[in-house]
């Protein structure tokens, strides 16, 4: 093996390390993370309170993942173009920024309030006033709502992409599986569902039978072969 060669064999290889770290780790991380998210929102006082600390440090590293869960439909549909893939990109860089955004207000400020009252820097029925106005803020919902119907958007997208590419039929088909529990509160059970889900199906895609990973070690996709196979109808 040349030294040019084993270069590039490490790069593809980093490359391909990097993709799945990304696509699958991220999941399979907030997957984790949303299985101690409480829902301490009928009791603010007796629940958020004496566990404020956690809940920021929880909404922190939320804000990290799901900005890094924005990248996953892009990497899905790696190899692929089309109306379909753009829309799919363009919908999860809205759900990033959109959900992030809520998650910080929802979560990080809260949390701050929930332990400024704690400490006694703030008064308790002021500092659940607070929490609950900002829990209800319509503007803070709106966020949610672009955010959450962007994942819905851009997982749809990818979806149609990945059929039409030739992707293996039943993963592609469950990947309505997370597009609909997205839509419920992301605290535990839901959260860990919908990314689960994801994680799952996205394995399955990447790894499993009929996959172009599962045949070849080197790092080719089921989108890479469909253009290349496009690429040859186009020629004849």
């Amino acid at each position: 093996m040349t030294p040019h060669i084993g270069e590039r064999k490490a790069k593809v290889e980093f490359s391909l390390t990097l993709r799945r770290i990304v696509l699958l780790g991220t999941p399979l991380a907030i997957t984790t993370l949303l299985f101690f998210h409480p829902s301490p929102y009928d009791d603010v006082a007796g629940e958020l309170m004496p566990i404020a600390s956690w809940w920021i440090t929880l909404h922190t590293i939320g804000f990290l993942l799901f900005a890094l869960m924005g990248v996953a439909p892009w990497l899905l549909t790696a190899g692929l173009r089309g109306l379909f893939v753009t829309v799919s990109r363009a919908a999860a860089v809205v759900f990033a920024l959109f959900y992030d955004a809520g998650d910080a207000i929802a979560g990080i400020s809260t949390g701050i309030l929930a332990r400024s009252a704690e400490a006694g820097a703030l008064g308790e029925r002021a500092a659940v006033g607070a929490i609950q106005t900002l829990w209800a803020d319509p503007f803070k919902n709106l966020l949610f709502d672009i955010g959450r119907d962007a994942f819905i958007v851009a997982l749809v997208t990818a979806d149609v992409a990945l059929w039409r590419a030739g992707a293996p039929r039943l993963p592609v088909v469950l990947l309505a599986l997370p597009a609909y529990l997205v839509t419920f509160d992301h605290a535990f059970p839901f959260g860990s569902l919908t990314f689960g889900t994801f994680f799952v199906i996205a394995a399955w895609l990447e790894l499993g039978p009929g996959s172009a990973f599962s045949s070849s070690r080197q790092p080719r996709r089921v989108s890479g072969a469909a253009a290349t196979k496009n690429l040859s109808r186009d020629h004849d």
